[in-house]
């Protein structure tokens, strides 16, 4: 199905990730965690960013909400 989902924002950090996936899940869009195989993920320069990840049809709201939440 990841071929199916469509980033929406990359994340400089786990927390930081499950954060925005959290905020999506509470606004009704389910959201999927990609480069979370490393324990080092997010850390290192070959994995640079977490990225979140949506189904299609969810990507503008998606957006608009990642961008208010990078915006704080």
């Amino acid at each position: 199905m990841e071929h199916d989902l469509v980033e929406v924002y990359s994340a400089a950090s786990m927390t930081e990730a499950q954060l925005l996936k959290d905020r999506l899940e509470r606004e009704g869009i389910e959201a999927f965690l990609d480069n979370t195989d490393s324990p080092l993920a997010g850390l290192t320069a070959a994995n640079p960013y977490i990225v979140v990840r949506v189904l299609p049809e969810h990507a503008p709201a998606a957006r608009d909400i990642a961008a208010d939440f990078a915006a704080e």
